[in-house]
């Protein structure tokens, strides 16, 4: 994590160097010949390369740290008393909007200062200025938009750290818990056995009956 934020910081600062440096050689006054401009355009693009492969190794290694989590979190017995950075599912989401916040953020910072220092440029070169007064403008705008830049970035990449500290801490402890126990299975429940209510007379009943009414019709001696 830590590599890929270096790379995007020394990409972006590589970038940023090559494209003040353009900026100087281009204006009609002391315009650099093509032999001199040529190198410049390569180590911008270089720069360039560099951050936008820090930014993608930054996310793509985020996202395997925290595409186990939701697995981890279903099956790990989780209590109370255990010290979670990310204890459930809305923590996880929370942590996962926050570093892609960060992501855009950087990213957005970046291009920030490149569009303002390439349009403060072409402004100043427009508008007729003296090389002086253009080397100001160009000054001026590394100062205000470089500074913001800078901040912002660095407080994207904060972000974007955090989250990812967070994950990882939280994956290394999810995979040193036990498991779940299994539910029980429920036993069904037996219903019970159903009483028949008759009016038929029982086997019983009917023999008595039978022998007192042949005791009555044998006659007495």
């Amino acid at each position: 994590m830590r590599r890929f934020i270096i790379l995007f910081s020394l990409g972006a600062l590589t970038a940023a160097t090559a494209q003040v440096v353009l900026s100087l050689g281009i204006h009609p006054e002391q315009l650099a010949p093509l032999h001199w401009l040529l190198p410049g355009v390569a180590v911008f693009i270089v720069g360039t390369a560099m951050a936008v492969t820090g930014l993608l190794g930054l996310g793509e290694h985020y996202q395997r740290l925290a595409s186990h989590l939701p697995a981890l979190l279903a099956i790990k017995q989780v209590d109370d008393n255990t010290n979670l950075p990310l204890r459930n599912f809305e923590a996880v989401q929370n942590s996962e909007h926050r570093f892609w916040r960060g992501y855009r953020h950087a990213a957005a910072a970046l291009c920030l200062f490149l569009l303002s220092l390439f349009s403060i440029s072409l402004l100043l070169i427009e508008a007729e200025t003296s090389f002086v007064h253009y080397m100001a403008g160009l000054s001026a705008d590394v100062a205000i938009f470089g500074l913001l830049g800078f901040l912002w970035a660095t407080h994207a990449l904060r972000l974007t750290r955090q989250s990812h500290v967070s994950a990882r801490s939280t994956g290394e402890r999810l995979a040193g818990l036990p498991n779940r126990k299994p539910e029980e299975e429920k036993q069904p429940i037996k219903k019970p056995e159903r009483v028949q209510w008759s009016n038929r007379p029982s086997r019983k009943r009917l023999y008595r009956g039978h022998l007192e009414r042949t005791i009555r019709a044998v006659p007495a001696r």
